[in-house]
């Protein structure tokens, strides 16, 4: 096994030999294990107090951000897609659902601790960065920096709602931040991790698949639904469907039960019970599936992919889905041409995927289009902006949206169900200045995969550019930490990778994006897919 200690500087070359496969194979393994552990243990001393469980979280990440630097990223990838599993396990022994919160909120705690030791490494190595991962870095922070200016009024409308969504907002830039320092620093192999990784969410939903009682029944799950799904129980939406439908809900199950694809319009092939995985959110479970099974498509594990598809499908996440189709097909694309026509026509696909969602959405009354319109029309009546925790899914306002008087109005009053309402509606024009962050980064990835070819970074920029059409109709995309912090965690990763593997070159990438290439094509290595 490799040794984990590193001092956070950039490392000397390694030998050519390398480490070898089983041995990247123990090291990765060994950090899976010691992320378990950092993820499992703050739930745990949650029951003999929480200031010494996020006592005992913030300094195990900032143990490992300075002296383990290079397992970060494995680190927090396990710790956003396993630690409900340990909340859904502690979730038998506490008597209502809120009392959970500050369990899951322990991922971000570690995130947090890892981002301000970085951060200070960041400012402590300065000069010493490349001009990339500066201006990388740098541009994010600014990004961040005007989150927390809406956030600060935000306090005073709803305090625990700004928080969150705050943190939906800064969480994917903090996680991008990490990994491309750690990426620049390190070499991290990520097709080991996406192996490990998605073997396991393979096995454990297919386990879920086929036994989902004894599923439930080993996390604790049949508590975790009850806790979760007791206001929605209780709500006048599920009151009025029973009534008109007679439709009783029994178990947590019934809840759970849809539609092939959460869709109306396959409603007669029957039901399906959408499966959750270890993360215990059905959409957040779709996208860590589509964004690995992608990663695996790049690098040839197409066994993996066959066996990720009927689970999305039994998931019924369709943004997911149309993730994992795009970014694919985008890479195959880019690889025969990687001309500025094929990008512009993958936008252009997916803006005419968005115009064919708006208008069926219009026609069916769908909650998510109404919830964008409802954003848009917050916008245009205040194009500074409500500040965070007003409007969205997680605001206080939302337990008391009537969909039905809005699908009679044909638009909602506040913005829901749509991330990119959300934003514009919270943080006004700044929203479009976000937006415009990460449609630079997505760019600067095209930029770099014309001139390296490299489909990691072909897959990088489609992976952006989905999940921000994904953002108009579904809240989820760019505010659960496995959709798009996940990809921006990717990104962070590919584009440091490439920054210490051709460090030289890269340099001269903090010029305007519209400076051409091709004069230091031909002095290009070979860095490998």
């Amino acid at each position: 096994m490799t040794h984990l200690r590193d001092s956070g500087q950039r490392p000397r070359r390694m030998a050519a030999t390398g480490p070898t496969a089983l041995g990247i194979l123990q090291d990765q393994g060994f950090i899976v294990l010691l992320a378990l552990v950092m993820t499992g243990l703050p739930v745990a001393l949650n029951f003999l107090g929480q200031n010494l469980a996020v006592g005992i979280c913030l300094t195990l990440a900032i143990v490992v951000a300075l002296r383990f630097e290079r397992a970060v990223p494995t680190v927090l990838i396990v710790c956003y897609i396993f630690q409900t599993t340990f909340v859904s396990y502690a979730s038998a022994y506490v008597a209502d659902v809120r009392s959970l919160d500050p369990m899951k909120s322990y991922n971000f705690v570690t995130t947090v601790g890892v981002w301000i030791v970085l951060a200070v490494r960041f400012v402590h190595l300065f000069g010493t960065t490349s001009p990339f991962v500066r201006r990388l870095t740098l541009w994010s922070a600014v990004a961040l920096a005007v989150a927390v200016c809406y956030y600060v009024p935000g306090l005073l409308y709803d305090a625990r709602g700004a928080t969150i969504y705050l943190r939906n907002i800064v969480l994917p830039l903090m996680l991008f931040q990490i990994c491309v320092n750690v990426g620049s620093r390190h070499p991290f192999h990520l097709d080991t991790v996406v192996v490990l990784i998605l073997t396991t969410l393979l096995a454990c939903g297919y386990f879920e698949l086929f036994f989902i009682e004894r599923w439930l029944d080993l996390t604790h799950g049949w508590s975790y639904l009850d806790l979760g799904f007791a206001d929605r129980r209780a709500s006048p939406m599920t009151v009025r469907e029973a009534k008109e439908t007679g439709a009783v809900v029994g178990t947590a199950l019934d809840l759970l039960k849809t539609n092939l694809l959460n869709s109306n319009l396959l409603g007669d092939l029957g039901t399906v019970t959408r499966i959750q995985g270890p993360n215990f959110h059905p959409i957040s479970y779709g996208y860590v599936l589509s964004t690995m099974a992608a990663l695996a498509a790049v690098q040839g594990y197409w066994l993996l992919i066959a066996a990720a598809v009927p689970l999305m499908i039994v998931v019924g996440a369709k943004g997911a889905i149309v993730l994992l189709v795009a970014s694919v097909a985008f890479v195959a694309a880019a690889r025969v041409s990687p001309s500025p026509a094929t990008l512009w026509a993958f936008v252009g696909i997916m803006s005419v995927y968005a115009v064919l969602v708006f208008r069926s959405g219009i026609a069916a009354g769908d909650y998510h289009v109404l919830g964008l319109l409802g954003g848009l029309s917050g916008f245009v009546g205040n194009p500074l902006g409500h500040t965070l925790g007003q409007g969205g899914n997680l605001s206080v306002a939302f337990a008391e949206i009537d969909f039905q008087k809005y699908q009679k109005a044909g638009q909602s009053d506040l913005a829901v169900e749509s991330a990119i309402g959300v934003l514009l509606y919270q943080m006004g024009v700044c929203g479009f200045g976000l937006l415009a962050v990460y449609g630079w980064i997505s760019a600067l990835c095209w930029r770099l995969f014309r001139h390296f070819r490299l489909p990691s970074l072909a897959l990088a920029t489609a992976l952006i550019v989905v999940t921000l059409f994904n953002g108009l109709f579904q809240e989820e995309a760019m505010f659960a930490p496995l959709a798009l912090g996940l990809v921006m965690l990717v990104v962070g990763l590919t584009l440091g990778a490439v920054d210490r593997r051709i460090a030289p070159l890269v340099a001269p990438l903090s010029t305007p994006l519209s400076r051409p290439l091709s004069d230091r094509r031909r002095s290009a290595p070979a860095v490998g897919p």
